[in-house]
């Protein structure tokens, strides 16, 4: 308060009663503020109750919105389950159908058992999404049909009856209804990711409004904004962990999606090539028996028509022709078909030996990689000494966990593949060094022989194929066995070579084959 004063006598009064002026405002004031006290109260009370009630009308919308998210992925998921099952009994067919070999029925018959429970999972959550019954319906038949061919082929291939199941095969009924399948999984996809989409704009929503409700009850009422901010820090951080957990379930999804895809892709690749191979293969020593028998038949028809002639008959000519059937063509015609029946007992001996490798128990146990190349090493000692070679093995070789014979197989391969195509207008030198990283050891096996053709590099991997001048014996299945046990081991093979200055091969497996297990990637 400003008092203004004059000069004179006046002085005291004009000062006693601005004195008293400013006595009254102060008790008005008072007065006002105690009146204003309940109503700002009540008005703090009432605007509490209001940023509650707010409050949790968007918790609720936060916490359904989540729970539909979380529900939509959970669905998708089981979607995918549905169709992954469905695709391992199709690749179990498959596979029993190549072979008739009764282990490749395992899967079959597990994701038989299984497929129509898991329909049954999803059927009422896909109504709720909006999946009509129709497509429900539909779906259901698919799979229904599906199995139908996959059983009737099984047991046309287990009653010797492998003709007709060819044939339903490439009536491509079932190929159809896969894709049928795959597009109505593809929907439930997207509706799916759709309604993740909307939730997650939901919980956007719910959040800036809860941000707005909550700023405007703390400028009006500053008391009880930290029991109102405390609030909001416990819904954010709730929004927060839901859109986290969120995300990293979608990416979790994506990641075991693309890996599987990736998986049976390769696998689906690789079979067709074993299966177009495998039978390109053996299909060529039955060709040369075809053939050679028909010379047999030929060689032993001149021989027959010239005994059913009579002695008299017999000319100088026929005898003659008679002669060269029996002491060469016949003769010739049997060593052919015979080597081609070995050829053929060898490639089937071969493919059962990959066979056995894919399928036996590995065994993880501590290994130091330097004595083990050591000893193949030893074992090679012999040819080494006669072509003049070395090989060199360098420090520090790692010691890793993982299965011996599978170790000893893989760089026994690769230490007689360098020495059998060794450059023979220079010494020999096959060098090994190796390192672990990443969970991973690697092991490189140098020479400098003749090398491999770049077009080639991937193809020596493959059953039966082999690179350059075909001068030395073998298969062509040593690399592929190589390849198959690296992967089993966790890990792969790869080659890289310049022609005429030499070859690298470089192997991948898990440092620690028990740890790769335990995380499902051996």
């Amino acid at each position: 308060m400003i008092a203004f004063s004059l000069p004179g006598a006046n002085d005291t009064d004009e000062g006693e009663r601005d004195h008293h002026a400013a006595g009254q405002g102060m008790v008005t004031g008072r007065s006002a503020f105690s009146r204003a006290v309940p109503l700002l109260l009540f008005a703090g009370a009432f605007l509490l109750l209001g940023l509650v009630l707010v409050s949790l009308r968007f918790a609720s919308q936060t916490e359904r919105s989540s729970r539909e998210a979380l529900e939509a992925a959970r669905l998708n998921n089981r979607a995918l389950l549905l169709l992954t099952l469905v695709q391992d009994a199709e690749t179990s067919q498959r596979g029993y159908l190549l072979t008739g070999e009764e282990k490749y029925l395992a899967p079959f018959k597990r994701a038989e058992s299984l497929i129509h429970v898991q329909f049954q999972s999803i059927t009422g959550d896909m109504a709720k999404i909006g999946i009509s019954a129709i497509t429900v319906d539909r779906l259901k038949r698919l799979i229904d049909d599906k199995l139908a061919e996959m059983q009737s082929t099984i047991a046309m291939k287990a009653a010797g009856r492998d003709g007709d199941a060819i044939a339903v095969i490439q009536t491509d009924a079932g190929q159809r209804a896969m894709d049928e399948i795959r597009q109505i999984m593809t929907r439930i996809e997207a509706v799916t990711g759709d309604i993740a989409f909307q939730r997650a704009a939901a919980l956007a929503d719910a959040t800036r409004w809860l941000m707005i409700s909550i700023a405007g009850g703390a400028a009006l009422l500053l008391v009880l904004v930290g029991g109102a901010m405390r609030l909001v820090a416990v819904h954010a951080g709730q929004l927060d962990a839901a859109r986290r957990a969120l995300a990293e379930q979608n990416e979790m999804l994506e990641v075991r999606i693309r890996e599987r895809t990736q998986f049976l892709e390769r696998a689906n690749r690789e079979l067709q090539s074993y299966s177009y191979i495998v039978g390109h293969d053996l299909r060529a020593p039955l060709i040369n028996i075809m053939g050679f028998t028909a010379e047999l038949e030929r060689a032993a028809s001149v021989f027959a028509a010239y005994m059913e002639k009579p002695f008299e008959a017999r000319d100088e000519p026929s005898e003659k022709a008679a002669r060269e059937a029996v002491d060469v063509d016949i003769p010739e015609a049997l060593g052919f078909i015979r080597s081609s029946m070995k050829r053929m007992d060898d490639l089937i001996n071969e493919i059962l030996k990959l066979a056995r490798a894919g399928t036996r128990q590995l065994n993880a146990e501590p290994i130091n990689l330097a004595d083990l190349v050591s000893d193949a090493a030893v074992n090679l000692q012999h040819r080494l000494a006669e072509i003049g070679a070395s090989i060199v093995i360098a420090e520090g070789l790692p010691y890793v966990v993982s299965d011996r014979l599978a170790l000893q197989q893989i760089f026994g391969n690769l230490l007689d593949n360098a020495v059998k195509y060794a450059d023979p207008s220079r010494s020999a030198i096959i060098r090994v060094s190796g390192k672990i990283a990443r969970g991973h050891a690697t092991i490189d096996v140098s020479d400098n022989g003749r090398g491999i053709a770049e077009r080639d590099l991937e193809r020596i991997f493959e059953l039966f194929r082999r690179s350059g001048p075909q001068d030395r014996q073998g298969e062509g299945i040593g690399l592929a066995h190589v390849r198959a046990l690296a992967r089993r081991l966790g890990g792969d093979v790869a080659a890289q070579s310049v022609l005429g200055q030499g070859t690298t091969f470089t192997v991948s497996f898990a440092a620690n084959l028990r740890f790769a297990k335990d995380r499902g990637e051996g």
